[in-house]
C-alpha cells in the first residue's frame, strides 16, 4: 500500500463538540505529521459511527477509519447501551471486512471533567491515540 494514495476517514460524532473539536484537532496534526490524506465526516451522535462506516464501504479498495466522539453517563441505562453498540458495532464491521481497519477513538465518561482530561492537546488525547494506532495499523500492513 502506498500511503500517498491512502484517505483515511475520520469520521466525527460532533455532539460534545468542545470535546470532539480537540480529539479532530490531535488526529489530524498526528496523520498530517505522518503524511497521510484525510477527509473528516460529522455525524450527530455515535451511535451513527458505525452506520457511517458500513454505508461508506467499498470492498474494492482499502477503507480506514478513525471514529471520534464522546459518551458521557447521565442518569440512565442509554449511556452502557450506547457504549457497548458502539463498540461491538465497530468491532463487527471490521473483523467482517478483511480490508477495512476502525480505530476507536471515542470517549466513554462517567463525567465530562472525565472526558475533557481524555480531550486534552497531550499524548492521552484519544484522538491523537485512535489516530497513531492507524498509523502503525497501515505500517504494519505495508
Amino acid at each position: 500500500m502506498n500511503q500517498k494514495k491512502l484517505t483515511v476517514y475520520i469520521v466525527v460524532a460532533d455532539y460534545y463538540k468542545d470535546i470532539t473539536n480537540s480529539l479532530t484537532n490531535a488526529a489530524v496534526k498526528h496523520l498530517k505529521k505522518n503524511k497521510f490524506n484525510y477527509e473528516i465526516i460529522k455525524v450527530p451522535g455515535v451511535y451513527e459511527i458505525p452506520q457511517f462506516i458500513n454505508w461508506k464501504l467499498n470492498s474494492k479498495k482499502t477503507n480506514l477509519f478513525i471514529a471520534l466522539g464522546c459518551v458521557i453517563k447521565g442518569d440512565t441505562y442509554h449511556f452502557e447501551v450506547i457504549s457497548d453498540a458502539v463498540g461491538q458495532s465497530l468491532l463487527d464491521i471490521s473483523l467482517s471486512n478483511p480490508k477495512t481497519i476502525i480505530t476507536n477513538g471515542i470517549i466513554n465518561a462517567y463525567t465530562g471533567a472525565q472526558a475533557k482530561k481524555r480531550s486534552k492537546a497531550d499524548s492521552k488525547n484519544k484522538g491523537f491515540e485512535a489516530a497513531s494506532a492507524m498509523v502503525r495499523m497501515i505500517e504494519c500492513l505495508t
